[in-house]
């Protein structure tokens, strides 16, 4: 295993390419050229690979190496399904529980912005394991977040209204959150298009 210190700048560097298309799908994954481009080892590369295969953000297949998955149709459309009923669960349980913000994420981009405002909400129920699967949903849908604003110009308002309902508590945010999937998951096929 590679030492911390270099295993997890490298490991935050490369998942951060990834979610941001820096390979187009398919493309091999080298460890050699990996390491050369980012300064290190060869061993920490193909130890973040293994992480990130763990992490479903990258494929490993024996033989063949390390590759950038395809997003498929269906694969979208379960994604938005389970997110979205992780989501409306933790509105239905809000108790006690405080809103948990993540202050050292930063928010670069609207997929980031997603994220954030989806994290959150997840807090609300005050489970570790649910804040994880929406934070892990929210990773390997970070790609198709960000072209979201090409197949619906209205998604920044319909952000900002479902923060604006969780910030003041108002009614009706569960709603939003189904609507939100809903309508992504009835144009999947738009979407996987424009990751092409």
């Amino acid at each position: 295993m590679s030492p911390a210190h270099v295993l997890e700048p490298t490991f935050r560097r490369l998942k951060r390419k990834l979610m941001e298309g820096a390979w187009p799908p398919g493309e091999k994954l080298e460890a050699l050229r990996l390491a050369d481009e980012f300064g290190v080892s060869m061993t920490p590369v193909r130890d973040c690979l293994n992480r990130l295969v763990g992490e479903r953000l990258v494929e490993m297949k024996p033989g063949e190496g390390y590759r950038v998955p395809h997003m498929r149709e269906q694969a979208l459309r379960d994604m938005l399904d389970l997110n979205a009923a992780l989501l409306a669960y933790a509105v239905e349980v809000r108790g006690t529980h405080p809103l948990s913000t993540n202050p050292e994420r930063p928010i670069t981009d609207h997929a980031d912005r997603i994220a954030a405002l989806f994290e959150t909400i997840a807090s609300l129920a005050g489970n570790a394991v649910l804040c994880e699967t929406v934070r892990s949903l929210s990773e390997r849908l970070h790609l198709v977040r960000n072209l979201d604003l090409l197949a619906f110009p209205e998604g920044a308002r319909e952000i900002g209204e479902m923060e604006e309902r969780l910030m003041k508590g108002q009614p009706g945010l569960r709603s939003r959150i189904v609507d939100y999937h809903s309508r992504r998951r009835d144009e999947a096929p738009s979407l996987i298009r424009l990751l092409a």
